[in-house]
Order: C-alpha cells, then sequence, then structure tokens
C-alpha cells in the first residue's frame, strides 16, 4: 500500500479506457484500423493523458466503466449498462448527471421507454441521494466546499440553482468571459473544434462542461485536471460518429477511406496538443532533493509528521502523518503530530514558509529544532505520546 500503487492504478484504468473506445469506434466504423487510431487519439487527448500526471483523483479510475456504460448502451444491452453506469457513480457525484443525459439520448434515438427512463431516473434519484444524504452524513455538519466554486451565484445548492434560473445574466455574463473562452476553445482544439458537436452523443458530456463554465474556480478550467475527464471522453465520443458522417459523404466525393485519414489527423492533433499539460521542468530534481530524504530519514517511521504537500506521498504508509497546508486554523490538532518539516524553498504550494511561520515552532518551547540543511527544517516537538482521540478537520486543498 502506497502512493506509487494508487498512481500505478491511474495509469492502468486510464489505458484500459482505449478498449471501449476503441469497441465504440469499430461499431460505428466497421473498421479495425481506424478504430485503433481512434483508441490511441483518445489516449493521446490532453484530457485523458494528462491524468498519468496528475494527482490521484477518482475520474481517472471510473472513466472506464463510463464508457463501458456507452458501448452497452450502443449495443443495447441493458443489464450491462446498468451495473457499468451504476458502478461509474459510485465514484463522483457528479457522475449520475452524465447517466442522466443517457436517457436524453435515449428519447432522441426514440429508444424503447427503459432506456430512457432509466438513466433518466435513476440517475437522478442517486444524484439526489448522494447529494443530499451520502455526503451531508460523512461532512459531520462541515460545509462543502464546491459551494465556493459558485460563489457570484450563492454558497448553498438552492441559492446558487435559484439564481442561476432567475437572474440568468449573470450566468450568461460569466460564460462569455476570456477565461471561459480559452478553456472551451482549447479544449475542443484537438477535436478540430467544431467534431463533437454533429453527434448528440457529446450529451453526456453536457454536465460537466456546463458545471466547469458556470463556476467561477478557475482549477476547472485547467484541462490537464481531473475536471476534464468526463468532459474529453464524451466530447471524443461525439467526434467518432461525426467522423462516420463526414467520412461517408467524403466517400461518395472523393472516394478512398477518409475515416482513417480523419483518425490519422485526430492523433496528429492529439499529440500537437503535448504542451496543454507536460511541462518539463516539473520532472527536473530539486537541487536540494537529497536535503529532503535526509530530513525524512530523521523522522523514525513509527513517528507521526506533518509534512509539506510537496512530499506528502513520501509519508503515505505512515500510520499517521498529516499536510503542512492543514496546520493553520487547527493548531490543537497539529499539536498531535511528533514531529513537523518545514521547506522554506517551496513556492508551489501553501503554505510558504515566511519568517513568522518558521518563528511558530522555532520560538515556541514545546519544539525542538533537530535538522536545517538548504532552508529544510525538521522539528521535534517535546513531551510525551500524543492523544489521538481528537477528531481530524476537514482540509481542503489548494486548488478548492
Amino acid at each position: 500500500p502506497g502512493v506509487p500503487t494508487l498512481l500505478f492504478m491511474q495509469s492502468l484504468f486510464l489505458c484500459v479506457t482505449a478498449i471501449p473506445i476503441y469497441l465504440i469506434a469499430r461499431d460505428v466504423l466497421k473498421e479495425h484500423r481506424t478504430a485503433l487510431l481512434l483508441a490511441a487519439a483518445f489516449l493521446l487527448l490532453p484530457p485523458i493523458i494528462s491524468q498519468h500526471v496528475n494527482q490521484v483523483e477518482e475520474p481517472s479510475l471510473l472513466a472506464v466503466w463510463l464508457l463501458f456504460a456507452f458501448w452497452f448502451f450502443q449495443r443495447e444491452r441493458f443489464g450491462w449498462f446498468l451495473v457499468t453506469a451504476g458502478i461509474a457513480c459510485l465514484g463522483r457525484e457528479n457522475v449520475p448527471l452524465a447517466i442522466v443525459m443517457f436517457g436524453v439520448y435515449g428519447l432522441i434515438l426514440r429508444r424503447r421507454w427503459k432506456w430512457v427512463v432509466a438513466p433518466l431516473v435513476g440517475g437522478a434519484i442517486y444524484f439526489w441521494f448522494a447529494m443530499f444524504v451520502v455526503m451531508p452524513h460523512f461532512r459531520h455538519g462541515h460545509p462543502w466546499h464546491v459551494m465556493r466554486m459558485f460563489t457570484y451565484l450563492g454558497d448553498t445548492p438552492g441559492a446558487i440553482a435559484g439564481n442561476a434560473l432567475t437572474q440568468p445574466s449573470l450566468v450568461i455574463h460569466h460564460l462569455l468571459s476570456a477565461e471561459n473562452v480559452q478553456y472551451v476553445l482549447l479544449l475542443l482544439q484537438p477535436m478540430a473544434w467544431v467534431l463533437p458537436f454533429f453527434s448528440a452523443t457529446s450529451l453526456m458530456a453536457l454536465p460537466d462542461l456546463a458545471i466547469n463554465t458556470i463556476s467561477d474556480n478557475s482549477a476547472m478550467k485547467v484541462i490537464p485536471w481531473h475536471y476534464n475527464v468526463i468532459t474529453g471522453c464524451f466530447l471524443f465520443v461525439g467526434t467518432i460518429y461525426t467522423v462516420k458522417r463526414l467520412g461517408q459523404r467524403l466517400r461518395l466525393r472523393y472516394g478512398g477511406n477518409p475515416e482513417l485519414v480523419m483518425a490519422g489527423v485526430l492523433v496528429a492533433l492529439s499529440v500537437a496538443h503535448w504542451f496543454l499539460w507536460f511541462s518539463p521542468r516539473e520532472y527536473h530534481k530539486l537541487p536540494y532533493h537529497e536535503t529532503l530524504l535526509r530530513a525524512l530519514a530523521i523522522v523514525p517511521p513509527e513517528k507521526s509528521v506533518i509534512t509539506p504537500a510537496r512530499i506528502c506521498s513520501r509519508t503515505g504508509r505512515r500510520e499517521r502523518y498529516w499536510n503542512l497546508n492543514g496546520v493553520e486554523g487547527h493548531p490543537a490538532y497539529a499539536a498531535q503530530f511528533e514531529y513537523v518539516i518545514l521547506d522554506a524553498n517551496e513556492r508551489q504550494y501553501l503554505p510558504i514558509i515566511t519568517q513568522e511561520f518558521f518563528d511558530r515552532f522555532h520560538r515556541n518551547p514545546k519544539y525542538k529544532l533537530i535538522f536545517a540543511e538548504q532552508n529544510v527544517f525538521v522539528f521535534q516537538r517535546l513531551g510525551g505520546e500524543s492523544d489521538w482521540k481528537i477528531r481530524t478537520p476537514e482540509v481542503h486543498s489548494a486548488e478548492d
């Protein structure tokens, strides 16, 4: 058990998405080579490939279930559709909204009523259950941090929905902001901007795309982050159907195999947008890398420790560890930990170690400085064993 295992599983689940994408494309286009190229284009699509080097998040693990759900929907295998859609819903509270759109899609296709009613009603019920039963229970009275992502509309689900409906000008003005326009253009650019919208299959991407664009949280518009996995999946599925429609027209006029050519172009477009997710400087070893390792080595493996976000993965197998950005505002809980590591070189993750922050430990008689090298410090808390009965406070990441 540890962070490397989670990273491996995330990459494994992302790679397995090639199977349902290939099956969907082969059923639509009836051609093996084109389906293979489209699967490659999907794996290299910025919202998908970026998750291999992103933090571990649920959408990377549930995308394969959503895509299999679509394949079973496409093949009209009702039981397997319900199973895979249900598994996908277990991953994140917004997924049922994508399932609801399957019902809308079934209505457009004039499917039998079970294909319309089951996703519409099932998705809506599960969304309500997750939002108003499961999540409040596990939040223990803490406010839901997602509400801080729509501050211009309100701070509760009811207020946000009410203001969006009664004051649509607020939403429209926000949707047309420069940040939103740039986000949508870059998201669609590897799919030639318009290809996803020639097919109703892109409907399943609409809930997440709407949430991301309506939100005033810039994090939701960062294409390499997990907020765009589900959106990327179904925009690409819509692109597959458009390739078929355009290919049929082009073949009548020019002959040849235009679908194969378009699939190759999509691969090239995905590769060409590497700059949206890959930053070489992130893979350069820090000048003080060895110093951080020595600081970690000083803390006995059985002891509790608070560390900067950058090195939390190194403490993930300990029984008791915490992130430094949670220290602020929770001094009683922080005091339970026996060691604290400060990295005053860190400027990417909060908190920035100022002199004042450093002095909270350095001038505190309850802590002893036991390591100081290249602006990396380790403090040991003096006293007996910690009292571990204080409940963990709710701490949010910097992106929230």
